[in-house]
């Protein structure tokens, strides 16, 4: 449906995306209820898989051991794991920002000192 749409088509394209928009909403109603919005649970093997780096078993048992990584104890099997959301929220979290955009929030910073400068009088044509 990326045809051209005339005014006269305007009312029919308007509610075949409401219609699909309520479709969609029926999807992720059906997908809440069945739980598969659950958290999950990941072995040290699917971490490893999962991770953008695709680190070694090592990597992850050193990350594990320094603190580094969240993880839990299975009591029973022992077994290390690693709750996917929170795997989520860290790998977030640990991202370092590029050089364009280092150089970019710098200047955005140089820029606000110098507005604030301004309004605040404390440039150099006070004195």
């Amino acid at each position: 449906m990326l045809d051209t749409i005339t005014f006269d088509q305007l009312p029919q394209a308007v509610s075949h995306i409401l219609d699909g928009i309520t479709e969609i909403k029926s999807i992720c109603e059906e997908l809440r209820e069945n739980g598969s919005g659950k958290d999950t649970y990941m072995t040290v093997e699917e971490l490893c898989a999962y991770h953008p780096d695709h680190p070694s078993h090592q990597t992850v048992r050193r990350w594990k051991r320094l603190g580094y990584i969240p993880f839990y104890k299975d009591d029973e099997t022992r077994r290390v794991k690693f709750k996917k959301s929170e795997i989520d929220a860290w790998i977030a979290s640990s991202r370092h920002m590029s050089r364009e955009e280092q150089v970019a929030l710098r200047n955005a910073k140089i820029l606000a000192q110098r507005r604030q400068m301004e309004i605040g009088g404390l440039d150099d044509d006070d004195e």
